[in-house]
């Protein structure tokens, strides 16, 4: 019986080895080229690893992370920065004889082997690190023998030609542990909130655990699972010696992470997406939208913002404890630096999963009065003066040559006749009809792409009105040119970006562009001081301190705004309903116009941005370049002026408060019949 017994064990391993000579024989043809050259020219050949896709950081100006982007979550580190428990119980793990085998284990293979060929198909690996780092990073993930042929004579390769410690460093950059976490490093920060060098025991056995399968052992699907799991890798780190009992009993007892990490790397705030967005488009990346979306989104960027978070903070308050909390309205907000056109804050409106857009650079809609200050610049820089006179009495019939004659009248009646600086403190609109008619249509078009409008503008004389939709980006770009002293800054949201390498692929530069002269500049600044002081922004003031603005209100109180600087900073405020024109004629108890919430928004802000800082007042315009007053008409400066009898009477202070109901002002084409139009607010 016992040679019975000899035989038939013997005659198991014949048919088995045959069995797996042949096998391996079958699909050792595919790969006749790899392996006859496995074991030559290996100082001159190398195996070339496919790149990693790396996150992409977004920082704010102090250097605080305040988002990732990207296709994987990973950023790729050092060995040396993975703690000792890690490197441990992956290699016990995964690959026992890492450190001794030429990259791979031929007992583990044969075991693989045997087992597969019971299975009919590969049914387990027996995969050394190595060969797991060439199935990621080289070949494919398809399950066949000739795969696997290869996968083990590159695996000798890499072993001859890299160090066992850049192969486990690569290796712990690629795997994937669910969840969305690619490599080590993001592995930890995503699952347990913390950086990679505060890895313990027992987070280690349970990423570990993870590797072979991280659907199936999700502690957050399946925590049974999971727990199991880390039990089979803590008993196996004691049974190697690697831990004590106590040590495996005190991992075991350790909760597992609660809090589920998105499996998508995405913006979650409206900073990061409009960085996002603006990146895509950043042709110093990439000339074309492919180049740009790998550098993006795969290349491990380091972008530096502009975002202050102390300025961010101040604006968000803002909005939050003068916006009264009665839907669907809401307000939009961005705040520009002065001097070099860096958004240092910016609310986009509601909370960012719900809304559809950002409305502080997305969010088109009128400026209403607010645009008044294009029509008011291009007069002066075309030589009008502030001690012009105009009429504003309503309504009124204005005929801009090349167009027909357009009807409009005031928010708040006749005003009768005054200078151009009351006419502009009060927001007249006949004064300002007449104004862009005197001026020039397509004059004060250009003037407002010049300032900083990024969209044709339409050359109809109602743009005086505020008809032309703008975003709160575009308007606080028109109105910081103004203050800068008529140099342009465009919005800038990134200031430096760098690459995985630290390389620096580009850095902001400030310089402006000069589009009005600066006694121009100083000239309108100088006006809309007027709205603040005595107009219709009187809830602007910010006590000791400079300010300058204007308010603008829209059809049926559907949009407010109010736009304003000082030295520091210029920013602009939307409130409205970001779905519809809906009026708002009794919200937080009030009818709202641009001088209400708007202006309060704004001053609750710069209060804040201006808290212990001292005052610097805008310079004073040279006003011995000012021309003489004259009288103004819609035909031009100095036409058609009255008889020297007719008295000249500054208009009454208008109401910021008053109910009078406007309506949109649209744009009159040249061909088209003038349509009658009721006011416009300011």
């Amino acid at each position: 019986m016992k040679r019975f017994g000899l035989l038939v064990r013997f005659s198991f391993i014949v048919v088995i080895g045959g069995s797996l000579l042949g096998l391996c024989l079958a699909a050792f043809a595919p790969g006749i080229g790899i392996v006859s050259s496995a074991h030559t020219g290996i100082d001159r050949v190398d195996v070339a690893f496919s790149k990693l896709s790396s996150r992409t950081i977004v920082y704010d100006a102090s250097g605080q992370e305040i988002g990732r982007l990207g296709i994987e979550d990973r950023e790729p580190v050092k060995l040396s920065e993975v703690p000792e428990i890690m490197k441990k119980i992956v290699i016990a793990s995964e690959d026992r004889t890492f450190w001794n085998n030429p990259g791979v284990d031929a007992r583990a293979m044969m075991r693989a082997m045997t087992s597969n060929v019971s299975a009919g198909g590969v049914a387990q690996g027996g995969s050394t690190i190595t060969q797991q780092l060439i199935k990621n990073r080289v070949l494919t993930n398809e399950k066949t023998f000739s795969r696997k042929i290869k996968e083990a004579v590159l695996a000798y390769r890499v072993t001859q030609s890299h160090s066992k410690e850049e192969i486990l460093q690569e290796y712990l950059n690629t795997v994937y542990f669910g969840q969305g976490s690619y490599g080590i490093k993001s592995a930890v920060e995503r699952f347990f909130r913390h950086p990679l060098s505060e890895m313990t025991l027992s987070e280690a056995a349970l990423l570990t655990a993870l590797i072979p399968n991280p659907e199936s052992w999700n502690p957050f699907v399946f925590p049974d699972r999971a727990r199991e799991r880390r039990a089979n890798i803590l008993s196996l780190l004691r049974q190697e010696k690697i831990i004590t009992e106590e040590q495996e009993r005190e991992a075991n007892a350790v909760p597992l992470p609660t809090v589920r990490p998105s499996a998508e790397l995405k913006p979650d705030n409206y900073l990061v997406a409009e960085v996002q967005r603006r990146l895509l488009d950043d042709t110093r990346l990439g000339a074309t939208a492919q180049e740009r979306y790998n550098k993006v989104l795969r290349g491990g960027l380091k972008v530096h913002t502009s975002y202050d978070p102390d300025l961010q903070a101040a604006a968000q308050k803002a909005v939050d404890e003068k916006l009264p909390k009665q839907r669907p309205f809401t307000a939009a907000m961005i705040v520009m630096e002065r001097n070099t056109g860096k958004v240092v804050a910016m609310v986009g409106g509601p909370g960012f999963q719900d809304a559809k857009y950002n409305l502080a650079t997305q969010g088109e809609r009128q400026p209403g009065s607010t645009y008044k200050i294009v029509t008011l610049t291009a007069a002066i820089n075309k030589g009008f003066s502030p001690q012009d006179t105009i009429s504003g009495s309503s309504p009124c019939v204005v005929k801009p040559k090349g167009y027909p004659a357009w009807t409009t009248s005031n928010a708040e009646g006749g005003a009768g006749t005054g200078t151009l600086r009351n006419a502009t403190a009060h927001s007249v609109n006949c004064a300002y009809a007449r104004l862009i008619s005197a001026v020039g249509v397509v004059s004060t078009s250009e003037m407002a792409e010049s300032l900083g409008i990024d969209h044709d503008v339409p050359a109809f004389p109602s743009i005086t009105l505020g008809t032309d939709e703008a975003t709160p980006l575009e308007m606080t770009t028109v109105y910081n040119t103004i203050s800068t002293g008529g140099i342009r800054h465009d919005p800038v949201f990134v200031t430096k970006v760098e690459g995985l390498d630290g390389e620096v692929l580009f850095e902001q530069r400030y310089t402006g562009t000069r589009v009005v002269t600066e006694n121009v500049a100083l000239t309108v600044t100088d006006m809309l001081r007027n709205v603040i002081t005595g107009g219709t922004g009187t809830s602007a003031r910010i006590p000791g301190h400079d300010a300058v603005g204007k308010t603008g209100t829209t059809e049926e109180y559907g949009d407010a705004w109010f736009c304003g600087m000082t030295m520091r900073y210029t920013s602009c405020v939307w409130m409205g309903d970001p779905a519809a024109r809906t009026p708002m004629r009794n919200v937080g108890g009030r009818t709202v116009f641009g001088g209400t919430y708007p202006a309060a928004i704004w001053k609750s802000f710069m209060v804040a941005a201006s808290f212990n800082q001292p005052n610097i007042a805008f310079a004073a315009p040279d006003k011995t370049k000012w021309p003489r007053g004259v009288y103004v008409t819609d035909q031009g400066r100095g036409k058609g002026a009255p008889p020297v009898n007719e008295t000249i009477e500054d208009p009454s202070v208008v109401n910021p408060n008053a109910t009078t109901t406007p309506v949109t002002i649209p744009p009159v084409p040249a061909t088209a019949a003038p349509p009658t139009l009721t006011p416009v607010l300011p």
